[in-house]
């Protein structure tokens, strides 16, 4: 039975809700209302028409995930403080500004990708948890390992790293301990743990929070009051650097991994009648440029001499091995050869290190040459000249791209990854191939080239137990402390594992000359033993190579051993660009076509006024007097920076730069001759 007052409330109830609608708030029935355990009617939650309505549940998620946005920045800012333990100190106010601006900025920066997809996913995927916690965790490990790789060579993820993880066989070229693996694991999810944890609890405070909440809890504040203008500020602090070539600010650009390089040269000539200065530069072809190489066909003359070549490269090992306790084979063997005592590699790695070595090219070469697979002249002149070929390596060929460029002729002869047989050994195995195919030739009158890798002093600086006498060395090579700034001690522990596997590759290297002695072919081979690059242990604030162009990552031992000539020493300075025409024209072929498929010259002969360079994955070092110059060879690299050769920067690069301006326009005329 109905009452007349039931009614009046039920069109009361009616009215209410009515007006709730024309309101234009609007709620599904999950999330406005929730079964009752009595009588399973649904009472309504949110939101509430007065002067304490709180949050629906979907705005809920929404405050709590701009929230956690922000708490991120925060976190982000404190993984990224790791950058600081590599920068200088700071000159000025403006530097001391712009250093620590700029860790707030690009953490701010670096938010905004993974903060708007957790916004998206509030709207879009009900259990967004777990989604953002993951989308966070991901973004403040990718912070953390750049800070690490960044500790190591001072630059961040770039190509080369993406390179390095998605190349086969580059484990081969980096190493890393199981125990630094499992670190990183167990705080990623630590990490993902602590991010679930407080997306429960902003979301259950948002639920309690009005919708108009105070101004310290609106993220849209900070953003507004500290973090955009901080972004603005370090961007004219860089503006300005560029304008007036404050070198000091501009070079703290490199230190943080995401700072767009915003200039205004154009508006403040156009616009103000500002009066620039010419500023040397030195353009690269773009990408997709066909080769013209060589310029005119390259042949031997059939009436040449046709002696043995073996070059055995010896990773990362830097000149100062080469003396009778840490290479007394090796030191032996070039009492009775040409040691050149002046000679860099080509390159900072061994990408670019070999690359000079057999092409005679700069590396910035190197990505036509990999794109269309072309065969260095000198390998295809001792082909067509009949030479018999092998290449042999305890490490990957794939990695660097050796099989596509430098063997793309000869890749049925190329043995990789050749194990050793002594514990703890790598490069043994590379001397017992060897042996056996001396052994093996079917035609010993047929000269041979032969090029072999060995890897013990590189990534992890492997040696068998007998070889360790340089003590106290550490047992393994941690990149995760020396990346965090190790101690002195740390450091000489490293440099002696890297002495005992020097002196593990010296017995290599005798072994490798007693079997070329044995087999009778020693007097009729000549024999270069070198490096591909040299290696830094914090002499100028870096640990490992590819990092920096100074004498300590480019300066290699070289001896050239030839029965044609006296032992000496050479003390002009050469490089690896030379090695390829020395050898050649050892061979017979004219010198006056060296032009046309090479930049460097002859070791016995070198250019004194041609620039040693150098290469590194974006940019390349030119060697002038007192001085290094950093050219980038992409556009937005910035601009070319002068170091001295401690890899500090130098406060005069400008008049450098002025007095060098003949170098750079040589350097950008080779960059380009090989180029249609």
């Amino acid at each position: 039975m109905t009452t007349r007052g039931g009614a009046r409330n039920r069109q009361g109830t009616a009215r209410k809700l009515a007006r709730f609608h024309a309101g234009g708030i609007r709620a599904r029935t999950a999330d406005f209302a929730s079964p009752t355990s009595t009588g399973g009617r649904a009472r309504v939650g949110w939101p509430r028409v007065n002067s304490g309505e709180r949050h629906a549940p979907r705005a809920a998620r929404g405050l709590a995930a701009r929230q956690l946005w922000l708490i991120n920045v925060g976190l982000l800012t404190l993984v990224g403080a790791g950058y600081l333990l590599h920068a200088p100190e700071p000159q000025s106010a403006r530097m001391g500004l712009f250093l620590y601006l700029g860790l707030l900025s690009s953490a701010a920066s670096l938010s905004i990708p993974t903060g708007l997809l957790t916004l998206l996913a509030t709207r879009l995927v009900r259990p967004s948890a777990v989604l953002a916690a993951f989308l966070w965790t991901a973004t403040l490990l990718a912070l953390f390992l750049d800070t690490q790789i960044y500790g190591i060579f001072r630059y961040h993820f770039n190509g080369m790293v993406w390179n390095v993880l998605t190349t086969p066989g580059a484990d081969e070229a980096v190493h890393i301990a199981p125990l630094e693996i499992g670190v990183v694991v167990v705080g990623a999810l630590l990490v993902f743990a602590l991010e679930l944890l407080l997306i429960a609890r902003l979301r259950r405070r948002a639920a309690a929070t009005p919708l108009r909440p105070r101004w310290f809890g609106r993220p849209a504040f900070y953003w507004s009051a500290v973090l955009l203008p901080a972004m603005l500020v370090l961007t004219g602090i860089y503006a300005h650097a560029d304008l007036i070539r404050d070198r000091q600010v501009m070079s703290l650009a490199r230190l943080y991994p995401v700072y767009p390089r915003v200039t205004i040269k154009r508006l403040a000539r156009d616009w103000f009648g500002y009066v620039l200065e010419d500023r040397p530069s030195v353009a690269f072809a773009a990408d997709g440029i066909l080769l013209d190489y060589p310029k005119q066909e390259v042949a031997l003359p059939p009436d040449g001499p046709t002696p043995n070549i073996l070059i055995v490269v010896v990773d990362s090992l830097r000149a100062d091995m080469l003396a009778p306790a840490t290479m007394p084979r090796l030191s032996e063997f070039a009492d009775h050869a040409r040691v050149f005592r002046d000679h860099l590699s080509g390159g900072n790695g061994t990408r670019f290190g070999i690359f000079s070595l057999v092409y005679a090219l700069h590396g910035s070469y190197w990505k036509p040459f990999y794109q269309e697979q072309r065969s260095p002249v000198l390998v295809d002149a001792l082909l067509e000249r009949g030479y018999e070929t092998t290449v042999m390596t305890s490490a990957s060929m794939s990695y660097p791209e050796f099989r596509s460029t430098a063997w793309v002729r000869v890749e049925d002869t190329v043995e990789e990854r050749l194990k050793g047989e002594r514990p703890g050994g790598r490069d043994d195995g590379v001397e017992r191939r060897f042996r056996e195919w001396l052994g093996e030739r079917g035609d010993a009158e047929r000269p041979f080239f032969g090029f072999l890798l060995l890897d013990a002093p590189h990534g992890k600086y492997a040696f068998p137990d007998e070889f360790a006498r340089f003590t106290p060395f550490a047992e393994d090579v941690s990149y995760l402390k020396l990346a965090s700034g190790p101690s002195d001690e740390d450091v000489a522990r490293v440099f002696n594992r890297y002495k005992n596997a020097v002196l593990y590759s010296d017995s290599v290297v005798g072994a490798i000359l007693d079997a070329l002695e044995a087999a009778g072919e020693l007097d009729d081979t000549i024999v270069i033993v070198t490096g591909d690059h040299g290696e830094e242990f914090m002499e100028n604030g870096f640990v490992g190579h590819t990092s920096n162009f100074t004498d300590a990552q480019l300066h290699v031992p070289f001896v050239y051993f030839d029965p044609a000539l006296e032992a000496d020493e050479e003390r002009r300075p050469t490089s690896h660009a030379d090695v390829a025409a020395t050898l050649l024209e050892r061979l017979g072929l004219d010198p006056a076509l060296r032009a046309s498929w090479s930049l460097g010259g002859n070791l016995f002969d070198p250019d004194p006024s041609a620039p040693r360079v150098a290469s590194g994955w974006d940019s390349l070092g030119v060697r002038v007097d007192g001085a290094i110059l950093e050219v980038p060879m992409k556009a937005y690299g910035g601009s070319i920076e002068v170091y001295d050769e401690r890899w500090q920067v130098r406060a005069d690069g400008d008049d450098v730069l002025d007095a060098n301006g003949a170098v750079l326009g040589r350097l950008a005329l080779e960059c380009r001759r090989f180029l249609r």
